[in-house]
C-alpha cells in the first residue's frame, strides 16, 4: 500500500505493509525508497504520525544513500575524451589494429582496437581493462584489511566485484561483500574507505550511531574521503 506525508517542503512516499508484530519498523533502502512495517490494526493516522516522527532521520538516510551512488555520466568512448583511474584522469588515444589491447603509455590510455567506429566494443575492451586493475588493486586493499574482517565476523568474508549501478558495495548478512568495478577509477585511499564501510557493516547491518563510531575507530577520515569520492566521480 502507497502512502506517503509531507515534512517542509519534502514530500516522503513509503510502502506500507501490515504483519503480526508489535512494534513499528520503518526501512529506508539504497534506491531511497521507504518501507513501513506496522502491527496489524494500527491507523494510517498513528503510522503517518510516527514516519513524520522520523522524517528527519529518513531524509538524512536518503541523503546518504545518494552519496553511494556512482554519478559518472555517460561516454561517448572517443579520441580525446577524459577516463579516471585510480584518481587521475586519462586522454583516450584509440587506433585501429589487428590485435587488440588497452595501455596506460605517457599520460594516455590507448585503446587498439578493430573498428574505431564500433564504441561498443571499444567500452567492452576498456571495462575489461577496469576488472583486470580492479581485481589487483582490490585483492591488494582488502588483505590490508583482513585482520579487520578477522575481527569483526566469525563468518568467512567473501568479496565479489560487480559493475553495480546504485551503489559502491554492499555487505550482506552472509559476510558477502560486494564492491563496485566504478571504485577502480577512485584513488586507492576511497577504495579503503568503501572497504572499511562495508566491512563495518559486518558487525552493524545498519546506519546507526555504533555502525559510525566503529567506522570513526577504523577509518578516522571518512567523512572528508567520502566527500572527495562523490565530488570526483561526476
Amino acid at each position: 500500500m502507497k502512502q506517503a506525508i509531507q515534512f517542509g517542503l519534502s514530500t516522503i512516499d513509503f510502502e506500507l505493509r501490515f504483519d503480526d508484530r508489535k512494534t513499528l519498523g520503518i526501512k529506508v533502502h539504497p534506491d531511497k525508497s521507504v518501507r513501513v512495517i506496522a502491527p496489524h490494526e494500527t491507523s494510517t493516522e498513528k503510522i503517518k504520525e510516527k514516519v513524520k516522527s522520523k522524517a528527519a532521520w529518513i531524509l538524512k538516510q536518503q541523503d546518504f544513500f545518494i552519496g553511494f551512488h556512482p554519478k559518472t555520466p555517460a561516454r561517448k568512448y572517443i579520441s580525446g575524451e577524459s577516463h579516471l583511474y585510480l584518481g587521475k584522469r586519462y586522454r583516450l588515444r584509440i587506433r585501429e589494429s589487428k590485435s587488440e589491447s588497452v595501455k596506460l603509455l605517457n599520460g594516455y590510455l590507448y585503446i587498439l582496437t578493430k573498428d574505431k567506429a564500433d564504441k561498443i566494443r571499444i567500452k567492452n575492451q576498456l571495462c575489461l581493462w577496469y576488472e583486470e586493475k580492479a581485481a589487483t588493486h582490490f585483492e591488494r586493499i582488502i588483505e590490508q584489511y583482513q585482520p579487520l574482517a578477522e575481527k569483526l565476523s566469525e563468518k568467512q568474508v567473501k568479496v565479489y566485484y560487480r559493475w553495480l549501478e546504485k551503489r559502491w558495495g554492499s555487505c550482506s548478512k552472509t559476510a558477502r561483500i560486494n564492491l563496485n568495478y566504478e571504485l577502480i577509477k577512485a584513488p586507492k585511499k576511497c577504495i579503503e574507505y568503501v572497504v572499511v564501510h562495508e566491512l563495518c557493516h559486518l558487525a552493524h547491518l545498519n546506519h546507526s550511531r555504533a555502525f559510525y563510531e566503529l567506522l570513526e575507530e577504523n577509518f578516522p577520515n571518512w567523512k572528508k574521503t567520502k566527500s572527495y569520492l562523490e565530488k570526483l566521480m561526476v
